[in-house]
């Protein structure tokens, strides 16, 4: 393969925000994963965390 051959094409998709949400919350749990850093089913939210993630979706 030289430097400058094509290996494949991006092409451009409209998505709905679910399905970005769907797709962005896949990829962080396969992250965490590949990283040996899984989070429990189980685990709950601080109210501060919370209260920041609300924040962050304001600001977006």
């Amino acid at each position: 393969m030289t430097e400058h051959e094509e290996v494949g094409t991006v092409t451009s998709k409209i998505m709905t925000k679910k399905a970005i949400k769907r797709f962005a919350v896949q990829s962080t749990r396969e992250s965490a994963k590949l990283e040996s850093r899984v989070v429990p089913a189980t685990h709950v939210r601080s109210e501060r965390v919370k209260r920041f993630v609300a924040q962050r979706h304001q600001r977006s």
